[in-house]
């Protein structure tokens, strides 16, 4: 039998438990479209070939993703050198113009912030 102090006391634990899972399902789609996008990037990559995209480029906009993608603190360092190897390729016209767009709008779809510029 429950006591009358024990029955507030489940019902707070169960509404801090279902606050959590609500948090965790309203932040699971924005994970799932993040990760179509880092999905996206790894086939944009692979599209254009080794011979388009040298190992260590390939490492180093892999790890931008990464890091967009989980949040990690060196992020905005790795985005930018990710952006400015993108721009590298596009000024140098080893890739098109077309496919550096679509690696940035992956690269930035990995972001865990609303926006990134």
């Amino acid at each position: 039998m429950v006591e009358a102090g024990q029955f507030d006391e489940l019902v707070a634990d169960a509404t801090c438990g279902l606050a959590k899972l609500r948090a965790m399902m309203t932040s699971v789609e924005p994970m799932t479209a993040r990760g179509a996008h880092y999905t996206a990037l790894l086939e944009t990559i692979d599209h254009q070939g080794a011979t388009k995209l040298h190992a260590r480029e390939r490492e180093q906009l892999l790890e931008a993703a990464d890091a967009l993608l989980f949040g990690e603190p060196e992020n905005r360092r790795l985005l930018r050198s990710a952006e400015d190897l993108i721009e590298s390729l596009e000024t140098s016209e080893r890739w098109s113009a077309e496919s550096c767009d679509q690696l940035r709008e992956h690269l930035y779809g990995c972001d865990t912030t609303p926006s990134v510029a």
